[in-house]
């Protein structure tokens, strides 16, 4: 049936995707919260397309932004296992995710999981790199993510199936999108056992629907996820009955209304996650409560161990953007209300909750803010922004940022930015039991970069320079991994992208990133948790005439050192799992058997690099992806 599908969909005309290796983007949203040119964005942006999604075979956010430069992806194990995402030597609690523009929820009671956000309907991913207090507010010092949801996309679906047992059914239309994948994922260690109750499993629904009424625009977009996935934790702590599961649901309405100088926008919405954690505690030595045996009053054994976390806020958000060829104005108004629970697990023998009472936190957050931006007719930009904001309980802050566009010749362009940001801790970092801090400070920080770019040199280079500085950084040290303030901390790196011309169909890349200081400045030492010094991807692709059977192939290598300490508590026969530093090697080849039908064949990790981003947390090694795709 699945196959009979894709043959319709084969059938149907699609427009064919341009074979170069980076597609243009004309506009972007996210870089100045409002639709301008790309070429004028003084922030650095990076924008994934559905094209390019669809191209590498990404089944989740997490896949999709994996090498943009500057991102850093710690995975935990294989698909379905938690991913968190830091920006340029940010921690992940730094960085803002966005669903067409709106915060989603997640963020109080644990790192946003970007493995756990579906590409099914998604139409492109704009990363803003740097610190974006002055648009988005608390959470955004490290960067903003924004997944953009598709207006209305062609039928199109996929199947593929591969290595431990993974498989993803995706199937989008104009208005809805579904997609499923499961694996077993019993790869082996190097006990010579395999990676046993790390299975997961994801299923996505996302909608987007829009009319015009008059001269307003109306759009109700919305999505729901449900993903589950074994937790067999630590090597060498295996527990093989601990489960994670995650409900997501997100629903937006926004309203448009265009003039010939001005948009004004309304969007509200409400976003919610349910995170639940058992564990079978009679059976598992390595549940949280088995190592308190004894049992309740009137119970024979402690009953199975269960946690229930949730995040649900309400947002509303007001915006007038004016502009004109040598001017540009944005102001609005952001309001915020939430929940979180923090549960702390239930077990008659939780010497951690005797009285089983999560925590309820309400949290809220309300701001205003402006930003101007002047256009030169050279190139030239220069902008000047101000949010000021009201975090609830945990206060509030005024974030200032200014910079711009220098030309420095005819294709040669310095652009500068630098602001003050501000972060409230979640209610995770204060109130989950046992690895939180109820006496966290909010953190505050000075952030700056510079970036000389030269868009037609090649195909673009790029080399950058980026700082942060401030006071109260939230840091969760090894081996208790407990959240406490660092007075005092300096970060800086370096980053460079080189991009050749197409020719002939063949395009290549190189992009690194040095993050050569994060540091604590009151102990002198290296800052947890804040990426690999060296970060080296190097790109390999080739677009094929669409009058060829044969698609194009591409290959991506991308090495990086050690970026958290060794485990000392990790037994000794898994010390290869200890965090060292790796390459890892992937390549797909793709083939027409009809004009909008293709196969490929992916492969990932093919040199077999054994390796933990993080100690005791194995990757898998080698394995392949048979892919039938309509287009």
């Amino acid at each position: 049936m699945f196959l009979v599908l894709l043959a319709v969909i084969a059938a149907t005309p699609s427009p064919s995707p341009s074979p170069t290796a980076m597609p243009e983007i004309a506009h972007v949203v996210t870089s100045d919260r409002g639709l301008e040119a790309a070429a004028r964005a003084a922030r650095t942006t990076y924008v994934v397309t559905a094209a390019q999604i669809d191209r590498d075979g990404d089944r989740t956010v997490a896949d999709a932004i994996a090498n943009v430069p500057g991102i850093n992806v710690v995975r935990y194990g294989a698909f379905g296992a938690a991913a968190t995402v830091g920006i340029r030597g940010s921690s992940a609690s730094q960085v803002l995710v966005l669903m067409d523009g709106l915060p989603i929820a997640g963020a109080q009671i644990d790192d946003i999981n970007l493995e756990q956000l579906a590409v099914a309907g998604v139409d492109r991913i704009e990363i803003v790199e740097g610190g974006g207090s002055t648009l988005y507010g608390s959470g955004a010092m490290g960067g903003v993510i924004n997944v953009i949801t598709a207006e209305s996309r062609p039928l199109n679906a996929t199947l593929s199936t591969g290595s431990f047992n993974e498989q993803t059914y995706l199937m989008q239309t104009p208005y809805l999108s579904f997609q499923r994948t499961y694996a077993t994922n019993d790869y082996s260690v190097e006990n010579g056992s395999n990676r046993a109750n790390a299975q997961a499993g994801m299923t996505a629904f996302a909608a987007r629907y829009g009319h015009t009424i008059g001269a307003l625009d109306f759009t109700v977009s919305g999505d729901l996820l449900d993903a589950s996935a074994g937790a067999p934790g630590e090597l060498g702590y295996f527990s093989p009955t601990s489960e994670q599961s995650n409900v997501n649901r997100n629903l937006r309405l926004a309203i448009a209304h265009a003039g010939s100088r001005a948009t004004t926008s309304l969007e509200l919405g409400v976003s919610s996650q349910d995170l639940s954690y058992t564990c079978n505690t009679p059976v598992d030595a390595n549940c949280p409560n088995s190592a308190y045996p004894t049992p309740g009053p009137g119970m024979s054994s402690n009953p199975p161990y269960a946690q229930v976390l949730y995040d649900q806020h309400w947002m509303a958000s007001f915006r007038n953007v004016v502009g004109s060829a040598t001017q540009r104005l944005v102001y609005g108004i952001d309001a915020m209300r939430g929940i979180a629970r923090i549960d702390q697990g239930t077990g008659g023998g939780s010497s951690q909750a005797a009285d089983n009472a999560p925590v309820f936190d309400p949290y809220a957050q309300t701001a205003a803010y402006v930003q101007s931006q002047w256009f030169g007719a050279n190139g030239g930009q220069f902008y000047a922004g101000l949010r000021g904001e009201r975090d609830g309980g945990a206060g509030g802050a005024y974030s200032p940022s200014i910079g711009g566009i220098v030309p420095l010749g005819e294709s040669l362009q310095l652009k500068l930015n630098a602001a003050t940001a501000f972060r409230a801790p979640t209610a995770e970092e204060l109130y989950y039991p046992g690895f939180s801090n109820p006496d966290l400070a909010p953190e505050r920080t000075r952030v700056a970069d510079a970036a000389l770019v030269a868009p037609a040199l090649w195909g673009g280079v790029k080399i950058g320079w980026f700082t942060t500085s401030g006071s109260n950084l939230i840091v969760s040290p090894p081996p208790y991994y407990i959240p406490e303030n660092v007075g005092h901390a300096s970060i800086q790196g370096l980053t460079l992208g080189i991009a050749t011309p197409v020719q002939h169909g063949y395009a290549a890349t190189l992009d690194v990133t040095n993050l050569y200081r994060a540091q604590d400045l009151d102990t002198n030492t290296r800052l947890p948790g804040r990426g690999p010094v060296f970060a080296v991807s190097l790109g390999l692709r080739y677009g094929a005439p669409q009058t060829s059977r044969f698609d194009g192939f591409g290959i991506l290598a991308h090495t990086q050192g050690p970026q958290e300490n060794a485990d000392p508590y990790l037994a000794p026969q898994y010390a290869v799992y200890q965090p060292s530093t790796f390459t890892q090697v992937d390549a797909y080849a793709a083939y027409r058997i009809a004009p909008h039908l293709l196969v490929a064949l992916r492969g990932y990790n093919l040199g077999n690099d054994r390796y933990a981003i993080y100690a005791g947390y194995p990757m898998p090694g080698r394995s392949l992806t048979l892919e039938l795709r309509g287009r």
